[in-house]
Formats: structure tokens, C-alpha cells, sequence
């Protein structure tokens, strides 16, 4: 399958660095990012709390492009699965564009 690397660096801001969101954050951008990156790869992830905004943001960098996100909403958890869902459009449509290319 893929056996590339891809490195996890998560910092709080704010909040507490427990296990279950590290875990829950780590696996959530673990499944999506193999779908599209198949080479070794550094995340960056910065998970903040300000006031009633729970904010999740990335970024990383493959292929020879900076890929960035950033979600806000009231639920920490629910700030990770938006920022999952945008990293993966933007990498899908890296994806698709190189793949057209190749194709053409």
C-alpha cells in the first residue's frame, strides 16, 4: 500500500494537550492524507482556544506545494473534521490537476 512517513507536530494554544484529541486529530488527517500524499511529508497542526472559538489550523507541505487551512467553530472536534475536509479538497485538486496534465 503507501509506506510513506508522514510526521504529526501538534501544538495546544490555550488548551490542554490531552491524548484523545491528539489521537482523534492525528488519525482524522492520518486517513485522509493517504489517500492523496505518497511521499514523506511534515504536519503541522495548531489546535487554539479563544474565548468560545475552538480553532484548528494546518499546514504542510508535499509535492512543491504549501497546502493551509484554517476552521473555527464551537466544538474543537468539529474544527478538526472541517479542516480534514478542506486539506483534502485542496490536495484532491492538486491531485487531479497534476493528474490532467499527465494525461494531456
Amino acid at each position: 500500500m503507501n509506506d510513506c512517513n508522514i510526521h504529526f507536530n501538534i501544538a495546544f494554544k490555550h488548551i490542554e494537550a490531552t491524548e484523545p484529541l491528539k489521537e482523534y486529530a492525528t488519525e482524522k488527517l492520518e486517513n485522509c492524507l493517504k489517500k492523496y500524499v505518497h511521499q514523506d511529508t511534515k504536519v503541522h497542526l495548531v489546535l487554539e482556544v479563544e474565548k468560545h472559538r475552538q480553532i484548528a489550523e494546518i499546514s504542510l507541505h508535499s509535492y512543491g506545494t504549501d497546502f493551509t487551512a484554517k476552521e473555527e467553530t464551537e466544538n474543537m472536534y468539529k474544527s478538526i473534521d472541517s479542516i480534514v475536509e478542506t486539506i483534502g479538497k485542496q490536495l484532491r485538486r492538486r491531485k487531479d490537476k497534476v493528474t490532467d496534465h499527465h494525461h494531456a
